[in-house]
């Protein structure tokens, strides 16, 4: 048996530019971190030659082409499994909708939960860009990049993708009391409005030839934010945010709405420096930067919302359990 765990993540700036759309001719750049609510993936053996899948819903096939989870298909036949195997896939939150980046996550965990079945070990890099095979170039899905990447590095990094496909990763070093001082000024709110990602963003790349100056700004604000994070001034990153967050509305009427709009002047009325919300947009999450001494009033403010207590994960995915039917023993998060 092989688990795996996978964070889902919150991209603080330059969302959008890691569409190829924009990044092919422009270069992208997004910095992101994950947080402490994991996807898991449970893969083990069977005694016969069923192909047996746990999710949101139950399949059992013989054959690989039979699976209706496209996910699954594609990285089984890209890691060459094509029997006797069982998958059950575990969320720390819905995650359909939530703009957290769980479908990559998922991805990135099957993926390594998979490769360590076969006894092989592939590295974040390897991760991230198979994912990216599996999601864009095989399903065709309309996404960008810095989901995958972010699941299978994990903590605070600055994401560069470059005109040739490549993807540069650069670590944002914060000490263990930094992290803990952003988990502090940290908010999350969910809108209780789920939506598919793949719908605003085929918008949004339909538009990209009208939305160049937007994009320009929203991968500016990687560079400017990058001095407030190793210095750790909430204040200013919080008041960033305020200001992507209005550049990102202009990338699609689908992004947000009299209701969204309602949760964010509330919030920024009752006293945090900023936010936005996480994902595509259309739904899901809110982020939000903070003082203390406002939290509780923000939290009477949206009090028909659900809060999302979080904190920031240093890690990407893992492998939790490796207990290999042929070793006899259980291995924590070695290879036997």
């Amino acid at each position: 048996m092989i688990i795996s765990q996978t964070p889902l993540r919150v991209s603080f700036f330059g969302g959008g530019t890691d569409l190829k759309d924009y990044y092919s001719t422009h270069g992208g750049a997004v910095l992101s971190s994950t947080i402490d609510k994991y996807i898991y993936v449970i893969v083990k053996s069977r005694f016969d030659d069923k192909i047996v899948l746990n999710y949101s819903k139950k399949e059992e096939v013989y054959c690989v082409a039979d699976i209706e989870h496209r996910i699954i298909r594609e990285a089984l036949g890209m890691v060459g499994i094509d029997r006797g195997i069982e998958i059950t896939s575990i969320s720390d939150i819905p995650s359909e909708g939530s703009g957290l980046g769980s479908s990559s996550s998922f991805t990135i965990g099957l993926l390594n939960a998979l490769y360590m079945y076969k006894g092989e070990t592939k590295n974040p890099y390897q991760l991230g860009e198979l994912a990216c095979r599996i999601e864009i170039d095989l399903l065709k899905e309309p996404i960008g990049k810095q989901d995958q990447y972010a699941a299978a590095f994990g903590g605070f990094k600055k994401y560069c993708f470059n005109n040739d496909d490549s993807v540069s990763v650069y670590n944002i070093p914060l000490t263990h009391s930094q992290y803990k001082l952003l988990d502090l000024h940290t908010m999350m709110f969910f809108t209780g409005i789920t939506r598919k990602a793949s719908a605003v963003l085929m918008d949004q790349k339909q538009n990209t030839g009208n939305n160049l100056e937007t994009l320009d700004r929203l991968k500016e604000f990687v560079s400017a934010s990058h001095d407030d994070f190793m210095d750790l001034n909430i204040e200013r990153i919080g008041k960033l945010l305020d200001v992507s967050w209005e550049e990102k509305k202009k990338l699609s009427q689908k992004i947000n709405n009299s209701e969204i709009d309602s949760i964010y002047d509330a919030a920024k009325a009752a006293g945090v420096y900023g936010g936005k919300l996480l994902g595509a947009g259309g739904g899901g999450f809110f982020l939000f930067l903070c003082p203390l001494e406002n939290q509780q009033r923000v939290r009477q403010a949206l009090q028909q919302y659900d809060e999302l207590p979080v904190s920031f994960d240093r890690y990407g995915s893992r492998i939790v359990l490796n207990a290999s039917d042929h070793c006899g023993f259980v291995n924590l998060k070695v290879g036997c």
